[in-house]
């Protein structure tokens, strides 16, 4: 082996420390790098974690909506179906109805051309009766007179 001088010795001491130094600071950055990482690692899979979790309880209540959106609409279908047979109900028995209402209109305009008719024959009557009236008294006027006539002739003789 070969020997150095003693302050080439000395300086290669010197150097081998500061390296050594050197290294054990890396080493212990290194270290601390490492830690850094895994505590950044756990932390993501923890939140990873939440994360699954959260998404699950999403999942979970799409599902639950779903159903529910489904039921409501299913709701909405059947109550649409019992309107629309209300509704043609509805419409047969106003048909009906007005059918019924027309009738009875038609039967009260006959009703009412045939009082108009007994009422218009009545009348007829009346006028005829009044007319005979008229004619009995000025018949009785004339017989009163005659009989007037020959009273005061047979009181005369």
């Amino acid at each position: 082996a070969l020997s150095l001088p003693p302050e080439d010795e000395q300086r290669e001491k010197s150097v081998s420390h500061q390296t050594v130094q050197q290294l054990v600071l890396e080493k212990e950055q290194a270290l601390a790098d490492l830690n850094s990482v895994e505590k950044s690692l756990a932390d993501l899979f923890r939140r990873y974690e939440k994360m699954k979790e959260v998404l699950e309880g999403f999942r979970k209540n799409e599902e639950v909506l779903k159903k529910c959106a489904q039921e409501y609409l299913s709701r909405v279908k059947k109550e649409e179906q019992r309107y629309q047979a209300l509704k043609v109900h509805a419409e047969e028995k106003l048909d009906r109805a007005n059918a019924e209402i027309a009738q009875v209109r038609g039967k009260a305009q006959q009703e009412q051309a045939a009082y108009q008719a007994s009422l218009r024959k009545e009348q007829l009557r009346v006028d005829a009766l009044e007319r005979t009236l008229e004619q009995k008294n000025k018949e009785i006027e004339e017989l009163t007179k005659i009989c007037d006539e020959l009273i005061a002739k047979m009181g005369k003789s």
